[in-house]
């Protein structure tokens, strides 16, 4: 019996020579088919467009389902289907090479929200004490916060990729002591913010006889003084006119501008004067000044006065006080400063500081850019 139970099983392998490598094909085509799909969900078009599948598998065979029942991973590993974008924020993957009533099967996946409901320009009406990068920041986080609770950007533990900065500028600085308007831009609106830098504005001016500071304005610390008893508007009317046009003008000792690689206010923070540091004269242009007799208090001449003002970029409004007051033989002092329009914009254009808001900010640059179209 034993000698008969051996020559059966030595029959049995002759019989099947291929026995032992269909059983370990068997056990291997299983992992080549797992390791296709795996591949798949790496090597997916759609994936590298940000289509977020529930899990691998279940796209895979979203896919394949309305497909022939005859099917390899490879065939699906390297199918490019295409995409194309809907509202909502969604991308549709439509199945061109499916078959029979069922060719219209779509699988709608979730794309990432914009970062910017809308880019462009708007004007805000810039508070008193706030520097111009002070709403710069405000608005920043601001949009920020929105973009981080739609989920278009990440949170601070979120990688490298997902994190994105959002793009906020403005076009032209006001002094801390200046309000009015301020041009802000937002994403690709922040391309065009250098021709507000040099583009016309208009200002409206107080002035104060009798004195001058370090700063040309209320902030610094008084320098001169000087009577203002003689000052009359006749005096003031006669020297206006040779403040218009093109003229040339040294700014102010406390400005951004840079010197050698370094801004003049940081030097004379130093303790450095004008005299020390011999700013040149820069040529600027004024289209118009006209005088106005009363301040927004109701004082008038001798001692304060009004001006509105139409200049071009770089102008310093304390600059042409100043050397407005040396021409009326006393010196002069800035007392305040509101811009009342930069390009477009005027102050009826610009946000309040109570209506700053996610809201309204994207439905004011909505509304310049349909003005423009």
């Amino acid at each position: 019996m034993l000698k008969s139970s051996v020559s059966t099983t030595k029959r049995q392998k002759v019989d099947n020579p291929n026995r032992n490598k269909l059983g370990s094909f068997a056990v291997v085509n299983p992992i080549i088919i797992s390791l296709g799909v795996l591949l798949f969900t790496i090597m997916s078009p759609c994936i590298y467009a940000k289509c977020a599948f529930t899990t691998p598998s279940s796209a895979a065979f979203l896919l394949l389902r309305k497909q022939s029942s005859s099917f390899h991973p490879g065939s699906l590993l390297f199918r490019r289907e295409p995409c194309r974008k809907i509202s909502t924020h969604r991308f549709v993957v439509e199945n061109e090479a499916s078959t029979g009533e069922d060719n219209n099967q779509k699988a709608i996946i979730e794309e990432d929200p914009p970062v910017y409901l809308s880019q462009g320009l708007f004007a805000i009406e810039k508070p008193i004490e706030w520097t111009s990068q002070d709403v710069v920041s405000y608005v920043r986080g601001m949009l920020t916060r929105d973009a981080r609770d739609r989920g278009a950007v990440g949170n601070k533990r979120t990688t490298a990729k997902r994190k994105k900065n959002l793009k906020v500028g403005h076009g032209g600085t006001l002094d801390p002591l200046a309000t009015g308007v301020l041009v802000i831009g937002v994403g690709s609106g922040t391309k065009e913010l250098q021709g507000f830098l040099s583009g016309n504005k208009k200002y409206k001016a107080e002035v104060e006889l009798g004195f001058e500071t370090t700063t040309l304005d209320m902030e610094g610390n008084i320098t001169k003084t000087a009577s203002f008893d003689h000052v009359t508007q006749l005096s003031v009317e006669a020297v206006i006119p040779q403040f218009i046009g093109n003229i040339s003008q040294i700014p102010p000792i406390f400005s951004a501008i840079k010197r050698k690689g370094k801004k003049m206010y940081e030097e004379a923070r130093e303790g450095k004067t004008a005299e020390e540091l011999a700013i040149p004269p820069r040529n600027v242009l004024i289209h118009d000044v006209q005088l106005l007799l009363t301040n927004d208090k109701g004082q008038g001449l001798p001692q304060h006065f009004g001006l509105d003002v139409e200049c071009g970029g770089g102008t310093y409004i304390r600059s042409l006080v100043r050397d407005i007051g040396t021409s009326l033989d006393t010196f002069a002092t800035m007392t305040n400063l509101e811009r009342t329009q930069q390009g477009p914009f005027t102050l009826q254009d610009a946000l309040p500081r109570d209506q700053w808001s996610v809201e309204n900010i994207y439905a004011a640059i909505q509304k310049n850019n349909d003005a423009r179209e």
